[in-house]
């Protein structure tokens, strides 16, 4: 699972819950009004026993209100909620995982017309071992004293 795969996931979920309306992750347009715009805040890695890791992640979805609209925040907050409390993201091929998101929170910027919902999400993983040679073709030497 790459950063982008959770982006990816994230713009799937809400082209899945809001059809009509756009998701921008690279870059912000300025004609964005009405749409959403999902970012990275910050990730981070942690080592733990051996071969394994986990992940933290945080992301932020805002929402670019348009003029005269009237989806309330207070609904398109409780909407979030509902919505984002686990993520399936790309794994591999034909497979996909199950990511419990925590810390939820959403806040409305009046002065910006702008809705913002952050939430983390953090994963365990294990790195594949390096190529070792196996027993079929070992290489042995046999010395008598």
């Amino acid at each position: 699972m790459t950063l982008n795969d959770f982006l990816e996931a994230i713009a799937a979920k809400l082209t899945e819950i809001w059809p009509e309306r756009l998701v921008y992750v690279d870059e912000i347009p300025k004609d964005a009004d009405g749409q959403f715009f999902v970012g990275m805040i910050s990730s981070a890695q942690e080592k733990h026993l051996d071969r394994r890791y986990r992940r933290s992640l945080q992301f932020e979805i805002l929402y670019f209100l348009q003029a005269g609209e009237t989806m309330a925040f207070q609904s398109w907050a409780e909407r979030m909620y509902d919505e984002f409390e686990t993520l399936t993201v790309w794994e591999a091929e034909g497979k996909t995982r199950l990511v419990r998101l925590t810390n939820a929170e959403a806040r409305p910027n009046e002065n910006a017309r702008v809705y913002q919902f952050t939430f983390d999400a953090g994963f365990f993983f294990v790195v594949t071992p390096a190529e070792l040679p196996v027993m079929e073709t070992l290489e042995q030497s046999e010395e008598l004293k």
